[in-house]
């Protein structure tokens, strides 16, 4: 890590305001940071630990990842976690298709004794694994050796991990070994896959669908985002995250009233929904003042309107 980055990061202020800008399909805006977040960003980043964003849905968890590379002017790698996802899928895989084709291809065409052996090498299965999200991270400048684009020209990353609560336990301690490693060792290759001198700053978000491992959260640095539980308090903190994306994206502009009926309808909404349920959270608030926006007439009645379809989701009822 360069003295540079380190002085960025302890630089970071209380309330301070990042330019988010459009990123490999992450939309350009703003995102606020509040004390919270100043501390765990510079816990994790000295620690040398991934930081561990958990809470709701839609309360700004993965964008986090989007305002540290920008703030540090790093590239983004995002690797969406499934409930299939296996370890292996993250690291790196191997393209059997394009193997079984070259090989039928060659059968079909031929050839002639003299380059055999060069067909025979290039059929070789190491000529054919194919980097995953996390070696493109830790190892970018390496990636275009296995016929994988280099994901950004950047000096530094920062590794999204979207979503590990679904993912079975087994996957979140196998990436802490891969993590603190810095290292991949792959199938044909005795010498492992690394780039230490890169360097990488992790974000793992959860929505606390399951129970992660203690082992995993002993090594993690931890920030929990929630909205206020006081339904005055978290209308304020709506208010100020759209305050920010609109000093970026001046098509937000709306009128200071009707913004604070669309955070008091979100903070009712989450109010009636239970534990279980999914709870409306910044996504929506933004995505309704969005849509008002577009309105030729911005109204309390157009907001009620298009509230009933963009924050209430319940599942319904069997």
């Amino acid at each position: 890590m360069t003295n540079t980055y380190a002085e960025k990061i302890l630089n970071l202020q209380e309330t301070q305001e990042i330019e988010l800008f459009k990123m490999q399909g992450w939309p350009a805006g703003g995102y606020r940071l509040s004390k919270a977040h100043t501390g765990a960003i510079q816990a994790a980043y000295f620690a040398e630990r991934p930081l561990l964003v958990r809470g709701d849905p839609g309360l700004g968890k993965s964008q986090l990842a989007q305002a540290i590379a920008c703030y540090l002017d790093w590239g983004l790698v995002t690797a969406v976690v499934h409930y299939n996802t296996h370890i292996e899928d993250l690291l790196f895989n191997q393209d059997h298709l394009e193997r079984l084709y070259d090989a039928n291809r060659q059968t079909v065409t031929g050839k002639d004794n003299a380059d055999g052996n060069d067909d025979e090498n290039k059929l070789a299965p190491k000529n054919y694994i194919r980097p995953g999200k996390i070696w493109q991270a830790m190892a970018p400048g390496t990636v275009s050796d296995y016929s994988c684009e280099r994901p950004h020209d950047k000096k530094g990353t920062v590794l999204l991990i979207d979503e590990i609560d679904k993912a079975d336990s087994s996957l979140p301690n196998a990436l802490l070994e891969v993590l603190n490693n810095r290292s991949i060792s792959i199938p044909f290759k005795n010498d492992p896959i690394q780039e230490k001198s890169h360097p990488l700053f992790v974000v793992i978000t959860s929505n606390d669908e399951r129970l992660l491992p203690q082992a995993f959260l002993r090594r993690c640095a931890i920030l929990d985002l929630r909205l206020s539980e006081t339904s005055e308090q978290a209308q304020l903190e709506l208010i100020d995250i759209y305050n920010t994306h609109k000093n970026y994206n001046p098509e937000l502009s709306l009128d200071e009233a009707l913004v604070k009926e669309a955070a008091k309808l979100v903070v009712e909404q989450r109010g009636k929904q239970s534990k279980e349920e999914y709870h409306a959270g910044t996504s929506e608030f933004l995505d309704l003042i969005k849509a008002l926006c577009q309105f030729p007439e911005q109204n309390s009645e157009n907001l009620k309107m298009l509230s009933t379809h963009l924050i209430n989701k319940n599942q319904q009822r069997v």
